[in-house]
């Protein structure tokens, strides 16, 4: 069984799908449904658009408008982004002609002379708006420089606190600001590859600087510390050795020496300072309690006589 579909220009109030299914005939030949279109360049004012076999007249009306509506809607959405300022000129200029040819060699059911027709505006339709794009374009650049100046001046301010803070000799209070310092680098927008990579480096050279000085500073207290404890070993050791010593004035004497020694050897480690001053003081102590005890038993004595 073959269809034939013969579309004249419709009304304004009556669309394409409802005058082709008004003028759908069917003639017993074959299976198969021919779309005559109204309106395309043939000598007759119609033209065979396809064929649509083994389904019915809805079905192939159905695809063949479908085809016919898809195009519609590119010319649409074409005009629309013109409009809104988000397309490129010269590729809306490209989008026309690709179009133009689709519809002349478009194989649907539809006003193709209104699709032709509305289709021919759009280039007015760039050149109308191509100011509005170029301004858009512009805004655009000028907001992208912006944002640039302030990432820029973020990271010139961190770099900047970081070569202050070079010679700190506040150890622990610099090394933990140039950690803050560092998490708000990495918080702060990307930059031209460039200029990014100039101020890190100069960002990346003073941390190294610091912490090249604070490995430094501690290897060298370090290095204090052990001759400090050294020194104060055998200071310790000697108070020991005079702990239950009876030759008090001597001892007495020799202990304010070591006293005088411990002062002058410096500070050390807290822990190991500590835990040799609580020696020292135990000999010393125990020392003096010891002298002072044989002191009172000697003016008791001196009392009793």
């Amino acid at each position: 069984m073959q269809f034939c579909i013969i579309i004249t220009t419709p009304p304004h109030n009556e669309s394409f799908r409802a005058i082709v299914q008004r003028k759908v005939s069917i003639m017993n030949s074959q299976e198969s449904l021919n779309l005559s279109n109204t309106g395309a360049a043939a000598p007759t004012g119609d033209r065979v658009v396809g064929s649509y076999p083994g389904k019915s007249p809805e079905e192939a009306l159905a695809y063949f408008v479908k085809k016919f509506e898809m195009v519609a809607s590119e010319v649409a959405l074409l005009a629309a982004r013109i409009r809104s300022g988000a397309m490129v000129p010269s590729d809306a200029h490209e989008a026309v002609n690709k179009l133009r040819n689709q519809i002349k060699d478009l194989n649907g059911v539809g006003d193709l002379e209104n699709l032709a027709s509305s289709l021919e505006k759009i280039p007015a339709l760039i050149s109308e708006h191509e100011g509005a794009y170029i301004a858009k374009k512009a805004a655009q650049a000028a907001e992208r420089e912006a944002r640039k100046v302030e990432a820029t001046a973020i990271k010139e301010k961190i770099v900047a606190e970081a070569e202050s803070l070079v010679d700190s000799v506040a150890w622990k209070v610099t090394t933990a600001r140039l950690k803050e310092l560092l998490e708000d680098w990495k918080k702060a927008p990307r930059l031209d590859k460039k200029v990014d990579t100039a101020l890190w480096k100069r960002f990346s050279s003073s941390r190294n600087k610091f912490d090249k000085r604070r490995r430094v500073h501690f290897a060298n207290l370090d290095g204090e510390h052990k001759s400090v404890a050294v020194a104060k070993e055998l200071i310790v050791k000697e108070a020991e050795s005079l702990a239950n010593s009876k030759d008090w004035l001597n001892t007495a004497k020799r202990f304010k020496s070591l006293m005088d020694q411990w002062k002058a050897s410096g500070r050390g480690k807290k822990s190991s300072d500590t835990a040799l001053w609580n020696r020292f003081k135990i000999a010393q102590d125990s020392f003096f309690t010891a002298k002072n005890s044989d002191m009172e038993k000697r003016k008791g004595s001196m009392v009793e006589n």
